[in-house]
């Protein structure tokens, strides 16, 4: 789908998405109880969509009614080698396959886009001297696909902390269910610690033990049983960090349904605005933020890489040269995205330049439109396109908005309601 992003402003009071990362984890603790759970203010999404095919696999069944789900949990897995169609979800993948594992002795997971490419070593080098048979195969129709078989035992578990939290989750999600008592070490430095403290979260508030017996090693007793909480989804940080962003740009925008009280590490972007000079504004109608004169930033991203490609809009802005640290997780996202924003930006008269894995930005006086922009069919990127063409003199073509469906479905409609052009 093409779009034309318009200079101009967004001015407003939007409510803040449901959170994608705590649905995910609900949705999986509801999915493994035995009864029934409700869950609201629920955002559908192609990756949330994912999750819910996975549960359904292991035998859960979902009910979608707009903004409320119906998660009846699991009786047992559609098949001896059921087949999880993962999408282009990382989290549901990793979350997945230690509970395929567990409760259904293997399957099949279907990986779209970019996702097959995503590093899955890590659980591979875990199970396999555990007799469990691993494969990575192309389908019919060109999808990578990972056939798994066997199972894993209770007992000690040691992964390193440089890489993703969510195989870190996914282990907690099931060493719960099995017969044995086990031990989870994450060895430091731990990136993305915030995910890993809400898998923990959502899973003790289902009624599961987890014991920390020290800086990120816990011991998880075995043979427990999931009892699910419904109840109303939080604010996702991380959507709410690309209309935080457009206000220090200068945009008016008030997001509702947010706390500071949270797990979410993408709550960083408040920090980080803040020591560039902006000001932020919390009232009863929500929280917005003033920019005012901004000033360069010095900041490390690594439990936090998803707002860098806004932040990095702010700092191209913003006096001086700004060091965006860490940011090396960007490049297995659906897009290498260290590389989309320093090439995004550069397409519109920016100064940014890849360090390894952080970036570099010279400030410049404006961003330059009437051009077409590579958004890598990202959901991501598209954001960080349809807020820099606010601050263009020209407008900026996209290709691929449809990506937008991966996370914020009614990002569109959002930012149309506020008053941006995109047509």
């Amino acid at each position: 789908m093409k779009v034309s992003f318009q200079p101009g402003t967004l001015n407003g009071v939007m409510t803040a998405p449901a959170s994608k990362s705590e649905a995910h984890r609900r949705m999986i603790c509801a999915g493994l109880t035995r009864g029934e759970t409700v869950l609201t203010d629920f955002m559908p999404s192609e990756d949330t969509r994912a999750t819910a095919r996975c549960l359904e696999g292991l035998g859960a069944s979902i009910r979608e009614d707009g903004t409320t789900l119906t998660v009846r949990g699991y009786d047992r897995p559609r098949g001896l080698m059921p087949v999880f169609d993962c999408g282009e979800s990382g989290s549901t993948l990793r979350f997945f396959v230690p509970l395929a594992l567990i409760l259904s002795h293997g399957g099949i997971f279907r990986m779209h886009g970019r996702l097959g490419q995503r590093p899955m070593e890590i659980y591979r080098e875990l199970f396999v001297p555990h007799g469990v048979a691993w494969h990575m195969s192309e389908g019919a129709d060109g999808a990578a696909e990972l056939m798994v078989s066997g199972t894993i035992p209770g007992g000690d578990y040691v992964l390193p902390g440089n890489v993703s939290s969510q195989f870190v989750s996914g282990l907690l999600f099931a060493l719960p269910l099995l017969t044995g008592d086990s031990q989870l070490q994450v060895i430091p430095p731990v990136e993305s610690a915030g995910y890993i403290n809400m898998t923990i979260q959502a899973i003790r508030e289902s009624g599961i033990v987890i014991e920390s017996t020290g800086d990120y090693t816990w011991r998880i007793p075995g043979m427990q049983h999931y009892t699910a909480v419904g109840g109303r989804m939080h604010g996702d940080w991380s959507q709410a960090a690309v209309m935080l962003c457009a206000d220090a740009l200068g945009a008016n925008v008030t997001i509702q349904h947010l706390s500071e009280d949270t797990r979410q590490g993408d709550v960083a972007i408040l920090r980080c605005l803040e020591q560039m000079g902006a000001t932020i504004i919390r009232g009863e109608d929500g929280i917005r933020v003033e920019g005012g004169r901004l000033h360069a930033i010095d900041a490390d991203m690594q439990n936090y890489p998803d707002i860098v490609p806004m932040l990095a809009l702010v700092c191209q802005l913003a006096e001086g040269e700004s060091h965006l640290r860490n940011c090396g997780r960007l490049r297995m996202k659906e897009c290498d995205r260290l590389a989309g924003t320093a090439a995004i930006l550069n397409r519109l008269g920016g100064k940014v330049r890849e360090d390894g894995d952080d970036l570099v930005i010279l400030v410049v006086d404006k961003l330059t439109g009437s051009r077409a922009v590579d958004t890598y069919h990202d959901h991501r990127m598209v954001m960080l396109a349809s807020i820099a063409a606010l601050k263009c003199d020209g407008a900026l073509e996209v290709d691929g908005a449809e990506a937008l469906d991966k996370s914020w479905p009614e990002y569109l409609s959002t930012y149309r309601a506020l008053g941006g052009v995109a047509q």
